[in-house]
């Protein structure tokens, strides 16, 4: 029998050896099963009612109803009633938990209203959950590997059932939760600060750009590491909430990425990320790479992933013939450019940060001077983001600023910066998907970015294609 063949309801059954010898004489009992389907699940069923609606003796019913009781299966109790003018007392039945779920267990799924099998269900779980606890004091084990495999269940359910799409974006990054703080001031060395949590959103710049991309419109496919914890559901959650393919996202990290994102009252910020090796697609794992996911799309994004296996998934999208989009973290850009040769030889679009920029170019000694000597490691398009002062972008036959229209920065104030270069990135790509030339697809990803700017969080800051459209329209530089 698969698992999909299991009746999907928490059986609580008693330990009392009495109780149990009076449940299987009720459900050996024909008399005692015809109780159990006439019984309602949610309110009173009144003894006078089982009595008529069963084709049963007075006597056997009453004998049954009695039996229930006292193995634990009704509740009962007596209220007055007006019956032909006359004022009398009526016995009634209630079904307790376990009571429930046999009930339930006579009927259909199909014949439970949601809400009545949502209701009940975690009514019954409470009841599972107190007896959990009781055997983990009881055997010495552990109440977090029981949350683990309700996590990872959820997870793998997620993954295994998620309907895979055409996908015209597949994004390769990582995926975190974003953890936001503000402070008055950053601490000096070994000095302690306060600092005040302010929320809690989904990120990573791989997924946040799949996300973007799928808010815009865009069909995509998401491929990275999330951990088999409460935050793995969360994030995954997120990416499904927002229309985002996750039937290649890997699960197997024990924990997922968690970033800090915090905020001085000058507005200086601060990004510290705690995770650990596994939790990225790694070449010692290359059953982790879905190659065929490249194969579907048009355009493959290259986010936060380890050097070795950025270069293997760059040469495998260039050489089936797709653009490739490149856009490294920080940590990454430390390597300095010749680390990066294997992947950037295989790049059409190069994307970073003017921070980024100088970082990498100090860590590449005299090899680089300018933007453009970027060009000779292999993209065609260099793009430097320099927040609300523009981009500067580099290409083989011309260098061209590109500032935030005067019109943008008017409409959309800056509240929260962050994930700004994520939907800068997904608007380049959605324009360029749309047959935009560069400067167009650029001006599209720059209206997008001041949108998510003028909101706080991430992923719920990301807008739509409209929203972006009619900022356009109403932008006149």
């Amino acid at each position: 029998m698969g698992m999909n063949a299991i009746w999907p309801y928490v059986l609580p059954f008693p330990l009392d050896v009495g109780k149990r010898g009076l449940v299987w004489s009720v459900l050996q009992s024909r008399v005692g099963m015809s109780i159990l389907k006439g019984m309602h699940v949610d309110e009173r069923t009144y003894q006078h009612d089982l009595i008529r609606g069963t084709p049963y003796s007075n006597k056997s019913v009453i004998n049954y109803l009695k039996r229930m009781v006292s193995a634990g299966i009704l509740e009962q109790g007596m209220e007055r009633s007006s019956i032909q003018g006359k004022t009398v007392w009526v016995k009634w039945y209630l079904p307790t938990q376990l009571g429930k779920w046999f009930i339930l267990f006579l009927k259909h799924p199909g014949e439970v209203p949601p809400n009545l099998a949502r209701k009940t269900i975690q009514e019954l779980f409470q009841v599972y959950s107190s007896a959990i606890v009781e055997v983990c004091e009881k055997y010495g084990l552990s109440i977090d590997s029981f949350h683990q495999v309700l996590d990872e269940q959820h997870l793998r359910e997620a993954v295994e059932k998620a309907s895979e799409t055409e996908p015209l974006v597949a994004v390769y990054g990582s995926i975190a939760l974003d953890i936001y703080g503000s402070l008055e001031r950053f601490p000096k060395r070994e000095e302690h600060v306060y600092v005040r949590e302010v929320g809690r959103y989904p990120g990573g710049m791989g997924a946040n750009v799949a996300v973007a991309l799928a808010r815009l419109g865009v069909p995509t496919a998401f491929s990275g590491k999330v951990g088999s914890d409460s935050v793995g559901r969360k994030l995954l959650e997120s990416l499904r909430e927002n229309g985002v393919d996750v039937s290649k996202v890997v699960l197997g990290a024990p924990t997922s990425l968690e970033t800090l994102i915090l905020t001085d009252k000058e507005g200086e910020r601060r990004l510290l990320t705690l995770g650990s090796q596994s939790a990225a697609i790694s070449i010692a794992s290359p059953e982790e790479v879905y190659w065929d996911l490249m194969e579907r799309a048009e355009i493959v994004y290259i986010g936060e992933v380890f050097v070795e296996m950025a270069s293997l998934l760059a040469s495998f999208a260039r050489n089936h013939g797709k653009k490739v989009v490149y856009r490294p973290g920080i940590p990454y850009l430390r390597f300095g450019v010749e680390r990066l040769r294997g992947v950037l030889e295989h790049a059409d679009i190069f994307i970073l940060n003017s921070i980024g920029w100088r970082i990498l170019r100090e860590s590449s000694g005299e090899r680089l001077k300018t933007a453009t000597d970027l060009l000779g490691y292999g993209p065609s398009i260099v793009v430097m983001t320099k927040g609300s002062r523009g981009c500067e972008v580099h290409t083989r036959g011309e260098r061209f600023e590109m500032p935030v229209p005067s019109r943008l920065r008017t409409m959309f104030k800056v509240v929260d910066p962050t994930g700004a270069g994520d939907s800068l990135t997904a608007g380049l790509i959605k324009g360029l998907l749309e047959g935009l030339n560069l400067k167009a697809a650029i001006s599209y990803g720059q209206a997008a970015a001041m949108i998510t700017c003028s909101r706080f969080g991430v992923a719920p800051a990301f807008p739509t294609s409209p929203e972006v459209e009619d900022a356009l329209k109403n932008d006149v530089g």
